[in-house]
C-alpha cells in the first residue's frame, strides 16, 4: 500500500455551479417514459450548464475567491495552484498559470496543470499535499473544473443528458497535528476508449481532418463530430462495479477503519445505478453516502469536491469520510479523510466572466 498523507489539513472547499438549469424533462430527444426511465437509473433529474463565455477558469476563480475570503488568506501566501481538467481554457498554455495571474497570487506560486477527469480527487489531494511535505509549502490551492457539456453534443442521449458543469477549490495547509490520509490509485489504460474525445490540436494522434466537425449518427438518438464524447456506458457500469470496491477495501484497511466506521461516503456521481451497487457490495446504507446526482448530474472530475461541499450540514460536526473517483482513462482513486468541525464547505452560484 500506498504511505499516508501525513501533516496536511483540508481547510476548506467551496464549489461554483452556473445558474442555467437543464433538465432531463425538457430533453426532446427522449420520449417522456424514456425520460422518466432515465432519471430513475441515473438519479439524474437537472444539470447545470455554464454560461456563454464561461469556461472553466471562471468557475475555479470564482470558487477560489470565495474560498479565499471564508478563510480569510492572503493572496500571497499561496504557495502553489494545481489546476485538474479535461477542459481547460486552451491546449497551450495551462489553465493553472492563467488562473495564478487573473486571481493576483504571486509569482512565486507554482502552478501547474493535471489532466485527468472522475478519478481527480484523489489524486489532486495526493499529488498537491505530497508536493507541500516536500517542498515545505504551507498553503496551496487545489482546483478542480470541468465544462464538460461543451464537449458533448445536444443529438447524442448517452451522454447530452449526463454531464454539468463546475469548478470548485479546496485549501490545504500543513499541519503536524492533521490526520494521516489514506490513499488507493489506479489506472488501466486498455480501457481508453470507454470515454474519449478522438480529435483534437494539430499535434493530437487525431489532428483537425476535413469534416471532422460534422455530427455523424452512430445509431438511433446518437449523432456526434469527432471533437465531442463519446461514451460506453455498458463498460463504465462492468468497471466501476468490478473495480471500486476492491479499492475502497484496501484503503478502508490501510487506515484501519471498518465499513460501518466511516460516517460518510462520497463516490464520483457517475449514476445511480453504478452507486448503488457498489453500496450494496461494501454493505453500507443510503444514510452513509452524500449525492448530489438528482440537482447536478455527472460533473465529471468536479463531482466529488461538489458532493462534499453540497453536504455541507451532514458534515459540519466532522467525521470519517471515505472519498472514491472513477472513470475515464480508465483511472480510479480512492481516499480516507477525517473532516474537522467547521471545516469551510459552501456551494453557490456563478455566471461571472473573468
Amino acid at each position: 500500500m500506498m504511505e499516508a498523507l501525513k501533516g496536511v489539513a483540508i481547510r476548506g472547499i467551496s464549489t461554483a455551479v452556473p445558474t442555467r438549469v437543464a433538465r432531463i424533462a425538457d430533453y426532446t430527444l427522449l420520449t417522456e417514459q424514456e425520460r422518466e426511465k432515465f432519471s430513475q437509473g441515473t438519479g439524474i433529474e437537472e444539470r447545470r450548464l455554464a454560461a456563454d463565455k464561461q469556461y472553466s477558469s471562471d468557475l475555479c476563480i470564482a470558487a477560489a475567491e470565495d474560498l479565499l475570503t471564508r478563510l480569510g488568506w492572503e493572496k500571497e501566501g499561496v504557495q502553489a495552484l494545481v489546476m485538474i481538467t479535461q477542459s481547460g481554457d486552451y491546449p497551450i498554455p495551462a489553465t493553472s498559470i492563467i488562473i495564478q495571474h487573473k486571481l493576483g497570487l504571486p509569482k512565486s506560486c507554482a502552478a501547474f496543470d493535471v489532466n485527468l477527469g472522475c478519478s481527480s480527487y484523489p489524486y489532486g489531494i495526493a499529488i498537491l499535499g505530497s508536493m507541500m511535505r516536500t517542498l515545505g509549502l504551507t498553503r496551496a490551492l487545489l482546483l478542480v473544473g470541468d465544462v464538460s457539456s461543451r464537449v458533448c453534443s445536444y443529438n447524442d442521449k448517452s451522454s447530452w443528458p449526463l454531464f454539468g458543469d463546475a469548478g470548485s477549490a479546496t485549501a490545504l495547509e500543513l499541519d503536524d497535528a492533521a490526520e494521516p490520509i489514506h490513499f488507493d490509485l489506479n489506472s488501466d489504460g486498455s480501457g481508453k476508449d470507454a470515454i474519449i474525445v478522438e480529435a483534437g490540436g494539430l499535434a493530437a494522434r487525431h489532428p483537425p481532418q476535413p469534416g471532422d466537425f460534422e455530427e455523424v449518427e452512430v445509431s438511433a438518438g446518437i449523432a456526434r463530430n469527432a471533437f465531442q464524447l463519446q461514451l460506453k456506458g455498458a463498460d463504465i457500469f462492468s468497471f466501476a462495479i468490478s473495480a471500486v470496491p476492491p479499492s475502497i477495501r484496501r484503503v478502508l484497511d490501510a487506515a484501519g477503519w471498518e465499513v460501518g466506521s466511516v460516517d460518510y461516503f462520497v463516490l464520483h456521481q457517475a449514476n445511480k445505478m453504478i452507486n448503488d451497487m457498489i453500496r450494496k457490495k461494501l454493505g453500507y446504507t443510503a444514510e452513509h453516502e452524500i449525492s448530489t446526482l438528482r440537482k447536478y448530474g455527472n460533473t465529471s472530475s468536479v463531482s466529488v469536491p461538489l458532493t462534499l461541499t453540497a453536504g455541507a450540514e451532514q458534515l459540519a460536526q466532522g467525521g470519517r469520510v471515505l472519498l472514491c473517483g472513477f472513470g475515464v482513462g480508465l483511472s480510479w482513486g480512492s481516499a480516507t479523510v477525517v473532516f474537522q468541525p467547521g471545516t469551510v464547505l459552501h456551494l453557490f452560484e456563478s455566471d461571472h466572466v473573468y
